[in-house]
């Protein structure tokens, strides 16, 4: 079966590429002149050099295409604009193509992400149906994504994933975490200790794959997760006890922490390079409960984790390590 991604050169969509592999499918994906290949080079793969924005340089991947997984998006930008761009239009011009060249694909699996749903009220896992109350330009952008997928449910098989935060092998960003341990520090925002659900990369590429080949889940969200949430003060007591090391916890005042994110805001726009660390980033870090339930992907689809947080981690360390990263 041919499958066309986009995103496969990031940190999710490499790991989705790397297990079609593995499966013997054939693997198309959307590149630019200027990405990183690093992490698809290794691997039996078609490229189409093009962009989300430029519509025509998608219809020769997406034609004959048995699946399109599209798992791009901006996760961190200079403007509420370019979240915009990157998140609805880049995904109403994707659609548009598939509708018009590839109508009678098999499947489309887009990627939103807990973000387009917002906080939890408390510790009880919120459904897929529960209002949508994002607090940030890019979960507002990714809700605004989700809004476009549903003009198209009529017209295309399209499943909805929901993942919350992820990690694993070749994430950069929850790589700051790992740092922060191995150096004997845990920066802590506020008193706020977050209960959140978790992911590990391995674990929704499968989702992805299975959302994808699945007869059934078209014209559906699902969240897709760790059945069990976590407090991240567990995360960190996981890592100390992995890693063999003690951390000075600093807690940084919430104040304190708002003024520093706007800092890197005002230093993002001066380098022309978007930052995740921002005030939006400390807003989300301020609320206690990011906690959503996979119920009904297991019920529908039979999907299930397969890695605990602590295996995942575990495994995770040993890439870093083995990478040089730590």
């Amino acid at each position: 079966m041919k499958y066309f991604l986009t995103g496969a050169t990031g940190f999710v969509g490499s790991w989705v590429a790397d297990q079609l592999v593995k499966q013997g499918e054939e693997v198309h994906c959307l590149v630019r002149k200027t990405s990183n290949l690093r992490w698809l080079k290794d691997l039996p793969v078609h490229y189409h050099y093009g962009s989300l924005s430029e519509p025509e340089s998608l219809e020769e991947g997406i034609a004959g295409a048995d699946y399109v997984l599209h798992i791009a998006g901006v996760t961190k930008a200079l403007s509420t604009d370019e979240f915009y761009k990157g998140n609805v239009q880049a995904t109403g011009n994707i659609l548009e193509v598939i509708k018009a060249v590839n109508p009678q694909v098999k499947r489309v699996v887009h990627v939103s992400s807990q973000a387009a749903q917002g906080p939890s009220p408390s510790a009880d896992p919120l459904p897929e149906d529960a209002p949508m109350q994002p607090i940030t330009d890019y979960g507002r952008s990714k809700l605004q994504a989700e809004e476009v997928v549903r003009e198209f449910w009529d017209d295309l098989p399209i499943t909805i994933l929901r993942p919350p935060a992820v990690y694993g092998h070749r994430d950069s960003d929850v790589f700051e975490v790992f740092k922060n341990i191995k150096n004997g520090l845990n920066l802590k925002v506020g008193k706020v200790d977050q209960y959140v659900s978790i992911i590990h990369v391995f674990d929704l590429a499968r989702g992805i794959i299975l959302a994808a080949q699945h007869r059934n889940g078209a014209g559906e969200i699902y969240n897709i997760c760790n059945p069990e949430a976590c407090a991240w003060s567990s995360v960190i007591e996981i890592l100390q006890r992995q890693m063999n090391k003690k951390v000075l916890n600093i807690p940084i005042p919430y104040p304190v922490a708002y003024l520093f994110g706007g800092l890197m805001e005002v230093g993002a726009h001066i380098t022309g390079k978007p930052t995740i660390l921002n005030r939006q980033k400390i807003k989300e870090v301020n609320n206690p409960f990011w906690v959503i339930s996979p119920r009904k992907i297991k019920d529908q689809l039979g999907f299930e984790t397969e890695l605990s947080i602590e295996e995942g981690l575990r495994s995770t360390l040993e890439w870093y390590r083995e990478q040089g990263w730590l």
